[in-house]
């Protein structure tokens, strides 16, 4: 008898252990009604998704409550500097006991950054800080790129990167190319932003998208090497009106 009502009372203190949570999931879901959408995980350490869209800049809340003061101020900024990109949609997770955020997450049509407990935002196509400029490598399979050696200190600043001969080159960056010139090869100047200015040079041919005025991004091909067996280009990146080494400015958008 002793042993039924013991065996009992370890049920019931069990169920109320795992309904806890789930009743404290229950009670978020009917106290935060703005959650375009709430999924409940009681299976997955009790984690509550709350998902919010903004169809325009004038739908954020005026007074920032709670867990807002961690997405909005965000959400805000990409919706000022990329307004193409509405609707945005916010995704929360929460552990519950205790309302622990496990992440934050924002995506609009092309943008998709996150979050994660005591974490910077990253875009969670290439891993890198958001904002900030993320530079992609121009040749792909490219080995490290060097310095040029010569007395003229400028030229000490055109990163050169090799690869095989007629490989496609790439723009390092988003950006609107404010010039293409021919000498032997061609260049390509490109204005990217946040006072960042870059000049690809060493292509042999040039693709169609490589025409001033023309808006570039890194999936874009700007033209193609010479047809030989290791060939090069040189890219000259100046930064509020300084020369920058591939070394340093790399890495900045990635620690």
């Amino acid at each position: 008898m002793l042993f039924l009502a013991g065996l009992a009372l370890f049920i019931v203190v069990l169920f109320m252990k795992k309904s806890k949570p789930e009743q404290d999931a229950q009670s978020y879901t009917e106290q935060n009604p703005n959650c375009s959408e709430i999924k409940i995980h009681s299976k997955k350490n009790d984690l509550v998704e709350c998902f919010l869209n903004f169809e325009s800049a004038s739908d954020f809340p005026a007074d920032l409550k709670g867990e807002d003061s961690i997405y909005i101020p965000m959400a805000k900024f990409i919706g000022e500097r990329f307004p193409e990109e509405f609707p945005l949609r916010v995704r929360h997770v929460f552990s519950f006991p205790g309302k622990t955020i496990d992440s934050v997450g924002i995506s609009g049509k092309n943008i998709s950054i996150a979050k994660g407990k005591n974490s910077v935002w990253r875009n969670e196509k290439n891993g890198c800080k958001f904002p900030g400029h993320c530079l992609a490598m121009p040749l792909k399979g490219s080995v490290t790129p060097q310095k040029f050696t010569n007395n003229n200190a400028e030229r000490d600043f055109r990163n050169k990167f090799y690869s095989i001969g007629e490989a496609p080159v790439n723009a390092i960056l988003p950006g609107k190319i404010l010039k293409v010139e021919q000498d032997s090869l061609f260049s390509v100047t490109i204005y990217h932003g946040e006072n960042i200015y870059s000049k690809t040079s060493g292509l042999n041919t040039l693709s169609d998208h490589a025409k001033t005025g023309n808006i570039v991004s890194p999936d874009i091909v700007l033209g193609f090497l010479p047809p030989q067996d290791t060939a090069f280009i040189s890219v000259e990146i100046i930064r509020n009106g300084k020369y920058e080494l591939w070394d340093k400015l790399y890495p900045e958008g990635r620690d």
